[in-house]
């Protein structure tokens, strides 16, 4: 019977990959994908998702072998859902190991969607892995060099002489309009990582003034997988995930996203920090222990973070000791910026307990922090019940089960003043063609945990209420269709909302597969909130509806093996109270790959026009590797880029990127520091990755 599911896998997958496409190109692909998943609602043009995607890309150099995986390594892909992990590991067990990769289509639940997806991050090997040497790890370790330079070109105010000496500190950037960017990093297989991370932001002293030490930033960890008896160690900068992320998630996690059912978090427990946000890590020692059927996971980590210092006198500039919130831009660029910088120390501590068998997971956490100086935030109503103080411990159970095609997860946690936050969800492999998934959140409006990233709206996690539903079918050969829709409510005030609110989202998209080389994809949006009301009511601020709808058609031509286009039209519609705006953006972006020379050309052209800025489009841009940019597109104008990458040999890459704002309905962009004098802003970034 194997024989006859594996011929006809052959056959079938074979046909599908009659006009296969470079592996490489590939591996791009599906990134550039997930990251338009992400950017929908990131809202934010530069954020660093270079940690998230580090396991693509190490698995893009190190397929997994599915004859000697688990379920941890396949979900680090981020790619499958959990039924068909499961599928896979039932197959190899049931009828031992895949003779071709080409067997994947003979899975249960594995479409060839998801196929494709994975096919170039695993491998079927044959045999046992060699045994692990400590002297092939250094002989044979993959290094990496990176050295990145970014800059502006266009003047901006804070680089400019300031002759008001009363309050010229403030008004001025210590550096210069550089950014610089460095790392190393040293792995062998999944079984040793090492590296050095450093950056210096625009407006930042560089081996001057508060940064005689050069960077003003830096980031180093030595990772290990499977040492002796620990399964995994990390020492220096790390992160630690569990659960729905509820009790404890350091780092990047998706909320609602074009992938509906990622809805449902992976947590990767210990894992090596390679980014260079300044906040999201954990600097200190975690280990992972396996005893049968236990998972014993405990951490330390201890690190200073910015922080804004209350004042009693703001003449005399007395400090009461408490500082009243975290400063997270990372920025150190002024007297005053530099006064937040390291100016409280966190001391966090804790681990998890689990115990797993085959179609089960249960998990029980606990986080306990401590602030060198208290925390006293602001008085105002929608901050009653925050967090302030020097510690807090929040506990919380996880778990997962799956059943045939169900698969049951969830998490309860509850800090110490007794209040709970709980998220919990079914999702339902209900047909090789049909997912669904539902999820409920109830998070008290007391609920406290300082890196709670749990499902939802709010970004703390507390007094919110919402179900969301979710929904992926392959309506055909070459059509599938996507939509969730969200209801939730506040069950407390909030920014802005002086009284308890409610909203929903639906979102749908279908996407077409004209061939191998043609497709596009529909996508609507509709977003309704409630808002303090803009109209004075004699001290009452009555709820109004907020409403947001983005409607967007995208299509996708490889030409040749040379010319890939992209073709996008998107407009948006903001109504809140009486003022409603649009917002619409086009754009062509053009890829070009020359035959005979190792050169690669990325372009695009936009033009834009934004009625406010709440009406703003993002959009996914091209860049270096490693560097994640979504812009906001707003105001009137044109945006057009150029990005050239070159192979020198077979271990170096050379990037070079320029890229322009045009705006015709501005004299100025920005405001304060980074206001720019004039309607363009032009920038250029250099990136250098060597392979040691």
């Amino acid at each position: 019977m194997r024989k006859i599911f594996l011929f006809i896998s052959i056959i079938s997958l074979g046909q599908a990959f009659a006009q296969g496409q470079d592996p490489d190109e590939e591996r791009q692909k599906i990134i550039e994908k997930r990251i338009e998943f992400i950017g929908d609602n990131l809202e934010d043009s530069d954020i660093d998702l270079t940690t998230y995607f580090d396991d693509l890309y190490h698995f893009y150099d190190n397929p997994i072998n599915l004859n000697q995986t688990d379920f941890d390594e396949l979900n680090r892909l981020g790619i499958l859902t959990d039924i068909q992990i499961q599928s896979i590991l039932n197959y190899t067990q049931k009828h031992g190991d895949m003779i071709t990769i080409y067997e994947l289509n003979a899975i249960e639940y594995l479409d060839v969607e998801a196929v494709e997806m994975i096919l170039p991050f695993v491998r079927v090997g044959e045999g046992e892995e060699k045994p692990f040497k400590w002297r092939n790890a250094f002989k044979y370790g993959k290094q990496e060099v990176f050295l990145r330079y970014e800059r502006v070109l266009s003047p901006k105010v804070g680089y400019v002489d300031v002759t008001d000496s009363l309050q010229s500190v403030n008004k001025k950037y210590l550096g210069s309009p550089d950014k610089y960017y460095v790392r190393y990093r040293n792995t062998y297989k999944d079984r040793v990582s090492w590296g050095l991370t450093a950056e210096k932001d625009a407006g930042e002293e560089f081996f001057k003034g508060n940064n005689k030490q050069g960077f003003d930033f830096y980031s180093g960890h030595l990772y290990f997988n499977d040492l002796w008896k620990i399964k995994r160690l990390a020492i220096g900068d790390y992160q630690f995930r569990v659960g729905q992320g509820l009790t404890m998630w350091s780092g990047f996690a998706m909320r609602k996203t074009a992938d509906v059912t990622a809805a449902r978090r992976y947590a990767g427990g210990l894992k090596p920090y390679t980014s260079v946000n300044e906040n999201q890590f954990l600097r200190g020692v975690g280990a992972n222990i396996e005893m049968g059927k236990f998972d014993l996971t405990v951490f330390g980590s201890y690190k200073k973070l910015d922080a804004n210092l209350n004042t009693v006198d703001s003449t005399d500039l007395f400090f009461d000791n408490t500082f009243s919130s975290f400063q997270t831009s990372g920025y150190h660029r002024t007297v005053n910026e530099m006064d937040d910088k390291w100016a409280v120390g966190e001391l966090i501590t804790g681990g998890e307990i689990a115990y797993r068998g085959k179609t089960y997971r249960i998990g029980l956490a606990s986080v306990y922090t401590k602030y060198d100086t208290p925390l006293s935030g602001t008085t105002k109503p929608y901050n009653a019940y925050k967090f302030n103080g020097q510690e807090l411990l929040t506990s919380g159970i996880n778990y997962r089960w799956y059943f045939r095609k169900l698969s049951f997860f969830g998490e309860t946690a509850m800090s110490d003043n007794l209040k709970l936050g709980t998220v919990n969800g079914i999702a339902w492999h209900a047909d090789p063609k049909l997912d669904l998934i539902i999820l409920y959140r109830n998070y008290d409006k007391a609920f406290q945990s300082l890196y709670s990233t749990g499902f939802g709206e709010s970004s703390d996690n507390s007094g919110e209420q919402g179900l969301y539903f979710g929904i992926k079918a392959r309506l055909s050969k070459r059509i599938s269709a996507s939509a969730y829709y969200d209801q939730f409510q506040y069950t407390y005030f909030k920014w802005l909302t002086d009284d308890f609110s409610e909203g929903r989202e639906v979102f749908t998209q279908f996407d077409f597969n004209i061939n191998r080389r043609s497709s596009f994809y529909i996508r609507f949006r509709n977003k309704v909130t409630e808002k303090n009301t803009k109209e004075d009511l004699g001290g009452i601020d009555g709820q109004v509806k907020l409403n947001k709808t983005n409607v967007r058609l995208n299509y996708d031509q490889k030409i040749n093996d040379q010319i890939s286009l992209k073709s996008r039209i998107e407009w948006t519609r903001y109504a809140y109270d009486k003022d409603i705006s649009h917002g619409l953006l086009m754009f062509q972006d053009v890829v070009y790959s020359f035959k005979k020379t190792p050169l690669k050309l990325y372009s695009r052209f936009a033009v834009f026009d934004a009625g406010s800025y709440d009406a703003r489009v993002y959009a996914y841009e091209n860049d270096l590797l490693y560097v994640f940019s979504i812009p906001s597109y707003y105001n009137r104008g044109m945006r057009t880029y150029l990005m050239a990458k070159y192979e020198i040999g077979e271990h170096i890459d050379l990037w070079a990127r320029w890229g322009l704002w045009s705006y015709e309905n501005v004299q100025s962009i920005s405001s304060g520091l980074e206001e720019i004098v004039g309607p363009r802003k032009m920038d250029f970034k250099l990136q250098l990755k060597i392979r040691l």
